[in-house]
């Protein structure tokens, strides 16, 4: 009797360390996402500043030259960068309530992948239009 309550008790005390161990790996895949958010938001407005420019000089320049339509595709690329970043902003739901701990942690990677992909679109705007602006 003294050995089942004693592997009860065990069972019981690594119940709840694994329910620790879920929260721990949760707040740690959420810490990454909300990481990888903020180096991607850093980057944001020096694509508005380059975005801004850009608009300003697609207005003067005449439509029909090489120079308009590299300007476009500038402004095309910085464009879906920064409406893929405010997608995922406005779509982000960090509330798992009723979800698993396997279900958590397969959005929160699929959330940090988007994330990953967004910031690599914002990466190539920004330094395709920074090489663009400085020759101007």
């Amino acid at each position: 009797m003294k050995t089942n309550l004693f592997i009860a008790l065990i069972l019981i005390a690594c119940a709840f360390s694994a329910c620790k161990d879920e929260k721990a790996e949760e707040k740690a895949q959420l810490t990454e996402v909300l990481k990888v958010h903020d180096e991607v938001m850093g980057k944001s407005e020096t694509a508005v500043k380059n975005k801004i420019i850009i608009d300003s000089l697609i207005k003067y320049q005449n439509p029909d030259t090489a120079k308009s339509a590299r300007l476009a595709v500038l402004d095309k690329q910085l464009n879906t960068a920064s409406e893929d970043m405010e997608n995922w902003m406005h779509t982000f739901n960090p509330d798992y309530t009723g979800k698993s701990h396997t279900e958590v942690i397969e959005y929160l990677h699929s959330q940090r992948l988007q994330l990953l992909k967004v910031d690599s679109l914002m990466k190539v705007a920004i330094s395709q239009s920074n090489d663009y602006l400085k020759t101007k």
